[in-house]
């Protein structure tokens, strides 16, 4: 006859395996990098040079993406006064799309911080890194909470001349339960350069024809 210790752990063992598996789903948003005087939708040479050392801390610190989020460059945003197709934050996570060999997702206008969040609340576990306007950033990390039931006001305001912040929205299941949280990171990247990693560009105002 089997001994009773030896039934008990195969009966635990049986109980453990009916516990369903911890899932875990880390949505990254960070804002694109530093913009040159007159705006123009578009990086300075120091934004350049914060976007192409960012796949780097991305990827130790939260590891490989499930996938890649920016608003849709298509639609304009007012700079200075100035309306200019809105390339900054799709530019910010190209290195880190090329790293990873993967596509970015530009399907949402810059506004619709809701309807996003509610797509990335559906998408399998994984890693999701999202390059962002600020301020509506900051809407997209309040929706996520709000969405997944956890506190909104857990998310500070972003300030104007910080593009180093990482806000960071975890999402944990186990079983029905789930419970989400806020965390502010940073990138570590305020020291780049001011010009340009390309050999003819000589500051933030260098052209090429």
């Amino acid at each position: 006859m089997m001994n009773k210790h030896v039934l008990g752990l195969l009966f635990g063992g049986l109980l453990n395996a009916c516990v369903p598996a911890m899932a875990d789903s880390t949505y990254v948003i960070f804002r694109h990098g530093e913009k040159p005087a007159a705006g123009l939708g578009q990086l300075s040479c120091q934004g350049l040079n914060r976007a192409l050392a960012l796949p780097q801390v991305i990827l130790s610190k939260y590891g490989q993406p499930a996938a890649l989020f920016a608003p849709n460059p298509t639609v304009k945003k007012k700079d200075k006064g100035e309306p200019y197709y809105y390339i900054r934050p799709l530019a910010t996570i190209e290195p880190l799309a090329i790293q990873t060999g993967l596509p970015v997702d530009i399907q949402w206008d810059m506004t619709q911080v809701k309807q996003l969040a509610a797509s990335l609340l559906q998408q399998p576990d994984g890693v999701y890194a999202i390059a962002w306007e600020h301020h509506l950033a900051v809407q997209l990390a309040q929706a996520l909470l709000q969405q997944a039931g956890g506190e909104a006001a857990q998310v500070p305001t972003w300030d104007d001349a910080d593009f180093d912040s990482i806000y960071v929205v975890r999402r944990v299941a186990t079983g029905s339960k789930v419970k989400v949280r806020f965390e502010l990171d940073r990138q570590g990247l305020n020291a780049q350069s001011i010009t340009c990693p390309l050999p003819y560009a000589q500051n933030n105002n260098a052209q090429t024809q």
